[in-house]
């Protein structure tokens, strides 16, 4: 039964994506601006109507505690989205229409993290997989046979200017489910070239707190938040 959910979601998520670029491509076929900018406002209305179907889909799953924390982070999802499609590298979009193109392309994105993320939230019991935190931040784990050690993996892309951050490490679980990882053994948060993660393990998610860790990623690009497991 799962697979077939799974098969659902994911053709689901292809279907979106190429039904987004065939749009996309049709109204820039358009030769008049103001002919391009209606066409693809009327994709972008339909994306955030299928944006929200899949919010107040997944609300009504959730506890009242749960429905907090999705506001609280759909709202940092739109200053997100508008920093990046308001930001600097559409600056000179005078007709608006690459707006919102961008603002439909990263809409989409966000209704298949919900499907990819939120129907599925509580990853495997080890814990080994994909996270995301929905704002360009991936996290993978990872072990190998017969080894406690877990290898964590951070890539990361945010900002209106796509900063960039990656960084690399391991830790071995304990009961606590909470970790402090240093990229060397007696750096500290005063030390630039330090990099200091703290990990805290839930049911559904990972908490991140980023103590310091800047000589890894550009300014934007942080690596602390929210990771919820991503079904593939």
């Amino acid at each position: 039964m799962r697979f077939w959910i799974f098969l659902g979601i994911l053709i689901f998520s292809l279907s979106l994506q190429t039904k987004s670029k065939e749009t996309e491509e049709d109204c820039l076929k358009l030769k008049n601006k103001e002919e391009q900018k209606k066409c693809s406002s009327k994709e972008y209305q339909a994306a955030d109507k299928e944006l929200n179907k899949a919010y107040k889909k997944i609300r009504e799953t959730l506890s009242e505690s749960e429905k907090e924390e999705l506001k609280k982070l759909q709202i940092m999802w739109i200053g997100y989205r508008d920093g990046i499609c308001e930001g600097p590298m559409y600056s000179m979009d005078e007709t608006g229409v690459d707006t919102i193109l961008c603002k439909t392309e990263i809409t989409i994105d966000r209704t298949q993290y919900f499907h990819k993320v939120w129907e599925h939230p509580n990853p495997p019991k080890d814990g080994i997989g994909s996270y995301t935190d929905g704002f360009g931040g991936s996290l993978k784990l990872s072990r190998e046979k017969s080894k406690k050690e877990i290898q964590f993996s951070f890539e990361v892309v945010r900002g209106p200017t796509a900063h960039i951050g990656e960084v690399t490490g391991s830790w071995t679980p304990n009961q606590e489910g909470k970790w402090t990882w240093a990229s060397t053994p007696n750096c500290n948060s005063e030390d630039p070239d330090c990099c200091l993660l703290q990990f805290e393990t839930f049911p559904n998610r990972i908490e991140v707190e980023e103590i310091s860790c800047s000589a890894y990623h550009g300014a934007r690009a942080y690596f602390g938040g929210s990771y919820r497991y991503s079904k593939k």
